[in-house]
């Protein structure tokens, strides 16, 4: 053992220093190296003074906002359309924000903006689709409108057949009363040639049993003239629109004569007469 303070040589049960007389009780104790103490931080007083947020260094995720705008994008595409994109488009944005404020965490960045692309372009489509759906729709609602027509006048011809044909089979009686005496019945299927009550000459859907019957967006009706004796002599079909300017823009007449006429304006107050019907202009 040495003395602390003048380093002499001494034994290590000695109580004092043989040559300077130092007390060993009195050796003081070493000093922490300075390096090994810990500097005093002060505390932060601010956000300025706080240390800045390390990056996570773990393996990232991807986060499934972006998995979910990415998939919304798609569908955006086709067939849903802004119905998907709109919402790949909001799931997109929160997306891109928790990977900016993730540190590192999350990943997946290019997925929500693909949807993000495909979301706008899905909404973008908005106006075109508009455009042309304004273009089109008319135009399909005329073609409509032009079709009911055309199959109305030509019913109307083939009721003009039946209304022959059956005053040919039954000249005792002449033409027909009504649809139903053209048709097949209530029972709605034809047995044999048919009767004089139902000669099975139209089918189920216009030759029904109510005063009118309904097809191609028409209504279809027959009244015929008929003498004391009971024997028909003329009779007129006609046709109107069910829904005047919906279903049908003209109503179409004819009558024993076999000629096919059309009212322009559409609507009839009643069922015409023949020569009511003859009046109209041939179609």
């Amino acid at each position: 053992m040495f003395c602390f303070k003048c380093g002499a040589s001494m034994a290590d049960n000695a109580a004092a220093c043989p040559k300077c007389g130092a007390v060993v009780s009195a050796t003081p104790s070493p000093a922490m190296p300075a390096s090994a103490a810990a500097p005093a931080r002060a505390p932060a007083t601010s956000w300025q003074d706080a240390s800045p947020a390390r990056p996570y260094v773990g393996a990232a995720q991807t986060d499934g906002k972006a998995v979910t705008s990415l998939i919304l994008g798609i569908l955006s595409i086709f067939p849903f359309w802004f119905l998907t994109g709109i919402p790949a488009i909001i799931v997109g944005h929160l997306s891109r924000k928790s990977i900016r404020e993730s540190m590192g965490r999350l990943k997946g960045e290019g997925m929500a903006l693909a949807g993000l692309i495909m979301g706008y372009i899905s909404v973008a489509a908005i106006p075109f689709i508009l455009i042309i759906a304004a273009i089109a729709i008319p135009s399909l609602l005329r073609a409509k409108l032009l079709a009911n027509e055309s199959a109305a006048a030509s019913t109307v011809r083939t009721l003009n057949t039946a209304e022959a044909t059956y005053s040919g089979k039954f000249p005792n009686v002449g033409y027909a009363h009504d649809l139903s005496t053209l048709g097949p019945g209530p029972s709605g299927n034809c047995t044999g040639e048919g009767t004089l009550e139902h000669a099975c000459l139209l089918d189920a859907k216009l030759g029904c049993s109510g005063a009118s019957c309904v097809k191609y967006g028409y209504r279809f009706e027959v009244a015929a003239t008929c003498g004391s004796d009971g024997v028909c002599s003329d009779y007129v079909a006609t046709a109107t629109p069910v829904q005047l300017g919906t279903t049908g823009r003209k109503s179409f007449c004819s009558t024993s004569d076999g000629v096919v006429r059309s009212q322009p304006e559409g609507r009839i107050q009643a069922p015409p007469t023949v020569a009511d019907c003859q009046s109209w202009s041939p179609v």
